[in-house]
């Protein structure tokens, strides 16, 4: 039964009083529409999602969708739509929440098709961010989609949506042994009728990723039934030979996402991870580009070492010699480098900003995670700062004019090379800002910090 959104308007009206002036309907789906709206008190636009009046949900199914309500609106996050109130009232159920102007990522899709694989990684790793702070809560959302993505003004992804497909499923409920969700976007768990948890999210954004990628949906059917067959047992496709050029490590995650026990899959927090590591510039490279630096890696290497002795790497010729046998003598793990302020995830400005270490405006040219760390260790370069976070609080360190220098740590004969970062002011003034830096950390960041010595104004030796 398709909703009348005529009918629905003044029946909303009545029900929100006068604290709500409602407006145009924005859209209508299979269970709810969506409705513009005006709070006259706060002078601000908003949007109110309305269920279906005919689902006909029950007491239980009401105090449960309040229930949820009421723990999403606990979950703050930059990617997840902030909820402002949510009510049974006049025989209506429905969420208020902020109005958002844009467009959903299903319409950029249709418009557009597949997206770039850089622009796809950044919106699902925002989108990942914003399932991991929800899991954490207790929140699955069961009904991942790219119409429950949205996009802000600044292109940014805000998943919305939480909670609403547990109580607005036509069928019986999902301890009856049937689920609820979207089909095309469902798990084999969800398939099967069995219990879901935060890694049935992650199957729906690998779908995400993979029509992002790709242009189309890993399974389509002729029916709900063979549909359901192939997402329970047929093999997955493989994003790499439908889009050759996309890079390896993205669509190797996507097989990931996509595993049919759902033990296989990451976390949505370990997602967060692997596709920051994902995004980083130097492995985002399609298949030809990776085998190319393979075999050019260690020429490669050997240059940036070469350079570093002919005062390259910041006129310091022990760091590039100290950086070349840290880095074949103790690799370590890839370090996370957002060498590319547009580049940067909003939510980690966000966080540090939110905790104090950055302030409100300051601009950041460049962030570093050292391999096999979180964001709760990284350091960011503004224009005359470098400030590196820890689990002891932010230290903020005066960049400008000052000179940055790597050198081996002082650890025992037989231990693995390792480095430390100290940026020094003179003789006797020196601020140790990493102690325990592996090679390829060395490497990497000395190459990003000489393309960008110019704007972080540090002194050559």
């Amino acid at each position: 039964m398709t909703i009348d959104a005529a009918t629905l308007a003044p029946r909303l009206q009545a029900a929100v009083g006068d604290t709500l002036q409602v407006g145009e309907v924005l859209g209508v789906g299979g269970s709810a529409a969506v409705f513009r709206a005006r709070d006259p008190f706060l002078e601000r636009e908003v949007a109110i999602k309305v269920l279906d009046p005919s689902l006909a949900l029950g007491s239980e199914l009401e105090e449960q969708f309040l229930q949820e309500a009421r723990i999403v609106a606990g979950v703050e996050h930059p990617h997840i739509v902030p909820l402002y109130d949510a009510a049974v009232r006049g025989g209506l159920l429905y969420l208020v929440m902020r109005m958002l102007p844009g467009q959903s990522l299903a319409d950029r899709i249709r418009s557009e098709g597949a997206l770039a694989p850089t622009e796809a990684a950044r919106l699902a790793h925002e989108v990942a961010m914003a399932l991991a702070a929800a899991h954490e809560r207790g929140v699955v959302h069961r009904d991942i989609k790219p119409e429950n993505i949205l996009l802000d003004a600044s292109g940014h992804a805000t998943v919305t949506d939480f909670g609403i497909s547990r109580v607005t499923g036509r069928t019986p409920r999902e301890d009856a042994g049937v689920t609820s969700g979207t089909p095309s976007h469902m798990s084999p768990e969800q398939a099967l009728g069995e219990d879901v948890d935060g890694r049935s999210d992650v199957y729906a954004l690998g779908v995400v990723l993979f029509e992002m990628l790709t242009g189309r949906l890993p399974f389509e059917g002729r029916s709900l039934t063979e549909l359901m067959a192939k997402i329970i047992s047929a093999p997955t496709p493989q994003v790499a030979k439908l889009k050759p050029e996309t890079p390896s490590a993205l669509a190797a995650l996507v097989t990931r996402m996509l595993a049919k026990e759902r033990e296989q899959r990451p976390t949505a927090a370990e997602l967060a991870s692997l596709l920051a590591e994902a995004r980083a510039p130097e492995v985002m490279l399609t298949p030809r580009q990776a085998a190319w630096k393979k075999r050019k890696r260690r020429l490669v290497i050997a240059g940036v070492a070469l350079g570093s002795a002919a005062v390259v790497l910041y006129g310091v010729y022990r760091v590039g010699v100290v950086a070349f046998r840290l880095f074949f003598s103790s690799p370590g793990q890839e370090p996370t480098i957002f060498a590319d302020s547009a580049m940067i995830p909003p939510a980690l400005l966000a966080e540090a900003r939110a905790e104090g270490a950055l302030q409100p405006d300051e601009p950041v040219k460049l962030v570093f995670i050292p391999g096999g760390r979180t964001a709760s260790d990284a350091a960011f370069f503004t224009d005359s700062f470098v400030v590196r976070r820890s689990p002891n609080g932010a230290r903020r360190v005066l960049l400008k004019g000052a000179e940055l220098g790597v050198n081996r740590a002082k650890l025992p004969s037989d231990t693995a090379l390792r480095g430390y970062l100290i940026v020094s002011r003179g003789k006797t003034q020196a601020d140790t800002l990493y102690d325990d830096l592996g090679g390829l950390d060395v490497t990497r960041l000395l190459m990003s910090l000489y393309a960008h010595r110019n704007e972080l104004g540090v002194k050559d030796k």
